[in-house]
């Protein structure tokens, strides 16, 4: 980031300041033009995309969420863990569907090849590789043996060593802590838009 943009990223909070409707609790990582953000209700404080962080080594998801969180710890609030800062970003929520598995991770190798949807892998997106869900399917992943999580998105096909089910981004195996261990147990749980499981559950209720 430059300092014009950095400058521009103060001015907006500046102005935001100045509203006295302004809450905190507000401030939380998005999706603006598929770019990851940080936004205060309906007001855009940043969007990374190439121009203010050109790095290809850097996950921009979590930098935005990192970026929201450090405001957040500046109004005395408690920072966003991974996934409820995830599911703030991408508007999904659990549903009742989960399955379980081994999981493996795969990375620079496959650095800058073609996933199975087209996409080209970046090693440290928040992707996996599944034999058959729907690309584009959104997991909450559970390493079972350390209990932390992280959401996914399904872009490639894989893995292809049985009984793994599940192949995740070295990015990924990291946030899981899973990374050393290279194969681990895991939990996942399907995530749909908010739209649609509370049209789901509210069906339930009928």
């Amino acid at each position: 980031m430059d300092e014009r943009q950095a400058t521009a990223i103060a001015a907006r909070l500046e102005r935001l300041l100045g509203d006295r409707d302004f809450d905190p609790q507000s401030l939380q990582p998005s999706l603006v033009g598929g770019q990851p953000a940080g936004q205060a209700g309906d007001h855009i404080l940043f969007v990374l995309d190439e121009s203010v962080s050109p790095s290809l080594d850097q996950n921009h998801e979590l930098m935005a969420i990192k970026w929201v969180n450090n405001l957040r710890l500046a109004f005395a609030l408690e920072p966003l863990d991974l996934v409820a800062a995830q599911q703030e970003m991408y508007g999904i929520l659990e549903t009742s569907d989960e399955f379980h598995g081994l999981a493996s991770w795969y990375g620079p190798y496959f650095h800058g090849r073609l996933t199975a949807n087209g996409e080209t892998y970046d090693q440290e997106a928040f992707t996996a590789a599944h034999p058959s869900l729907p690309f584009n399917t959104y997991l909450k992943v559970t390493n079972l043996e350390t209990d932390e999580s992280a959401i996914v998105r399904i872009n490639d096909r894989g893995p292809y060593i049985p009984p793994r089910t599940l192949d995740l981004s070295r990015g990924v195996a990291r946030c899981l802590n899973s990374k050393e261990a290279g194969v681990v147990p895991y939990r996942a749980v399907i995530m749909e838009p908010y739209a649609t499981v509370a049209g789901d559950r509210a069906d339930q209720n009928m």
